[in-house]
């Protein structure tokens, strides 16, 4: 599973856009809300099917644009 996050320059921590099963669909989140407004930073994570001690998912960074 892939999520994608949102920041900018103004934002305190990164926005959630939405949670995908595929890379693809993932990707073209990203690249449209960066087409929307070009100084926002997108960031693609995958779940790595962990927990933290916290009960909380674990996601690698996998590509950021």
């Amino acid at each position: 599973m892939y999520r994608v996050l949102i920041e900018t320059s103004s934002s305190f921590s990164p926005k959630l856009l939405g949670e995908f099963e595929d890379l693809d669909a993932a990707e073209e989140k990203a690249f449209a809300a960066k087409k929307e407004d070009p100084s926002t930073t997108w960031i693609i994570e995958e779940t790595s099917g962990g927990f933290n001690s916290y009960g909380e998912l674990l996601y690698q960074e996998i590509e950021r644009g």
